[in-house]
């Protein structure tokens, strides 16, 4: 009987071993077809996705070329392109550049040095001619800069939605500064893309083309088709060969607003300091009813980041006073009449 109880044991380790074989090809088979299915799936869910956010671009470009016709009509020569040659274009337009332009300026690009409280400020209105709320709006020229993110951390913190005159930085260290300025509820405005006074100034033409390469540049960096503008050193610069209301006549035609400021933080001054940006600030709010506040985002400007938690405390703590950004609404602080 021993023998025949020995003869059978390798009959049924045969038996199992043909079971697990054919567990492991069913298993093969259902994992070689599952796989592929799961991956089919996500990626048509993940065409679905780009394909509407590709549609939603098309169309909204194509807004934009309609309504901004003439600006677009600029970039390609007057021809007239589908919205994907116009982006194609558009990259040809904006070449790279190396340097951080809020940190290298040359003394002709600095602004200007006007005592802006002599000149007559359109929107700058006495609290006595006005009831009602105070609107505090900050601004903040030059950047993206390495003091950008540090700024937006701030205004987190406070829950405090400000409005950025940015120029042209291609570098990359800087695509995430643009896309975070508007991606927190930032009003995001122009300042030329170069910041070059003898480019933008020296003609209207140039000053169209300067234009031109911030707004497309900007759109393809953030998806937002910016409508604000502050000319370098102010609609009231003293350096411009070209007519600053020639200028603001162009503006207005290509549906943009322009905003010069009535407060300055003084912060582009030498001797500026935490405390001279604080009380330059402070002190003069209380004068009008619709405050725009000049500040500045450069790496050089470490104090205006210092001072920026005291000042917007100190707003938050005058009567019937709000911080917010620069919107259609907004009634535009403008140094000439034109």
């Amino acid at each position: 009987m021993k023998p025949d109880k020995d003869k059978k044991k390798p009959k049924k380790e045969y038996s199992r071993r043909i079971k697990n074989l054919r567990r492991l090809i069913v298993t093969t088979v259902f994992a070689s077809c599952l796989i592929p299915t799961c991956i089919c799936v996500i990626l048509a869910v993940r065409y679905d996705r780009l394909k509407e956010g590709y549609d939603k671009a098309t169309a909204d470009l194509e807004w934009y070329r309609n309504r901004y016709g003439t600006e677009m009509e600029i970039l390609t020569g007057g021809e007239k392109t589908t919205p994907d040659s116009t982006l194609a274009e558009a990259e040809v337009v904006v070449a790279p550049v190396e340097e951080d332009l809020s940190e290298a300026k040359t003394p002709s690009d600095t602004e200007a040095d006007v005592d802006y409280a002599s000149i007559e400020v359109s929107g700058a209105q006495n609290p006595e001619d006005i009831e009602g709320t105070r609107y505090v709006y900050l601004t903040f020229d030059d950047g993206p800069s390495s003091s950008t993110n540090e700024i937006l951390d701030i205004l987190a913190e406070y829950d405090v939605k400000a409005t950025f005159f940015v120029c042209g930085k291609p570098d990359a260290r800087y695509t995430e500064l643009y896309k975070r300025i508007a991606d927190e509820g930032h009003t995001l405005g122009m300042h030329s893309y170069s910041h070059k006074y003898n480019v933008i100034y020296e003609s209207v033409d140039s000053f169209k083309s300067d234009l031109d390469k911030l707004r497309i540049f900007l759109y393809e960096t953030t998806g937002q088709w910016s409508k604000y503008y502050r000319f370098p050193g102010g609609s009231s610069n003293t350096v411009s060969t070209v007519d600053m209301k020639e200028l603001a006549e162009y503006l207005d035609e290509a549906d943009i607003t322009f905003f010069d400021w009535n407060v300055s933080a003084g912060d582009d001054r030498s001797g500026a300091n935490k405390s001279t940006i604080y009380n330059n600030i402070v002190t003069n709010i209380p004068k009008f009813k619709h405050c725009i506040v000049l500040m500045h985002d450069a790496a050089d400007k470490k104090d205006t980041v210092a001072a920026l938690p005291s000042i917007i405390e100190a707003i938050q703590g005058m009567d019937d006073t709000v911080i917010v950004p620069i919107t259609d609404d907004t009634l535009p602080v403008q140094h000439i009449k034109y």
